[in-house]
């Protein structure tokens, strides 16, 4: 019986061990807090980025309380339909606006994209509405970013 009583003794500090060590210590700010949940977006201002040199400057309107502005790290048409832009700005935190122009097969054009930082919780993505309107729709960033770090 006294055996029995320390291993269920020891069962439950390796449960608890474990359960703590995958509970972070500290919780990631939120970086878009003050910003809406949906924000919509041009497809005019989504096609400035890819007018864009790397090293250039750039600032997005896309709401009268939301602007995005930073320098274009990356600009590169990887294949004939789809071109790669990608803006990291200081002023949200150095976050990342990776955004891709797809020419589909009519020549109609679609964008997606994301806007990410691994040391904030919160995020945007880009995505089409059912009316062909764009906004970004902010999500939760550790749902889409795997943290590969090791302990």
């Amino acid at each position: 019986m006294k055996r029995l009583t320390l291993y269920t003794l020891v069962l439950f500090a390796l449960i608890a061990q474990t359960t703590y060590a995958q509970n972070p210590t500290g919780a990631k700010p939120k970086l878009f807090s003050n910003f809406p949940e949906k924000i919509i977006c041009s497809p005019s201002e989504l096609s400035r980025i890819f007018t864009a040199s790397t090293d250039q400057n750039i600032s997005l309107s896309f709401s009268d309380n939301f602007l995005f502005s930073g320098t274009v790290t990356s600009n590169v048409v990887k294949y004939a339909n789809l071109q790669t832009a990608v803006i990291k700005s200081p002023v949200f935190g150095d976050a990342v606006f990776a955004v891709s122009k797809i020419t589909n097969a009519d020549k109609s054009v679609s964008y997606i994209g994301r806007i990410i930082s691994k040391k904030y919780f919160d995020g945007y993505e880009l995505k089409k509405d059912t009316q062909n309107n764009y906004r970004l729709i902010k999500i939760e960033t550790d749902r889409v970013i795997q943290d590969c770090s090791h302990n």
